[in-house]
């Protein structure tokens, strides 16, 4: 036999080697595929907020929102409601906790 021709124990683990790398492969399609559900289904979320509050969003182009939206979280009493609601889940999670439930956050659908 020549040192060339590869063993029969050489190919199985190059085989092996083969079905493990895509294996990962798959792993990493399926990671990204979930980060593109959760970040599409939170821009939907949140555009759904934009226009339930400001039904004239898609009337402005993206530099006038980003002025607007600025604007108004530059504002006092946007910090304040902001700082509000932080507190809030903060006290909420450390409820959940002390109460033995171990999902702090609602899931989504």
């Amino acid at each position: 036999m020549d040192q060339k021709e590869k063993t029969q124990r050489e190919l199985q683990a190059m085989e092996e080697v083969k079905r493990a790398k895509a294996r990962l492969a798959k792993v990493r399609r399926e990671e990204k595929k979930n980060l593109r559900k959760e970040q599409d289904h939170h821009k939907f979320m949140m555009g759904g907020i934009i226009i339930k509050y400001f039904p004239d969003a898609y009337e402005f182009t993206e530099l006038e929102m980003n002025r607007i939206i600025a604007c108004a979280f530059a504002s006092k009493d946007v910090q304040n409601i902001i700082s509000a609601v932080v507190r809030e889940r903060s006290c909420n999670d450390i409820n959940s906790r002390e109460d033995g439930n171990e999902k702090a956050e609602v899931e989504r659908p």
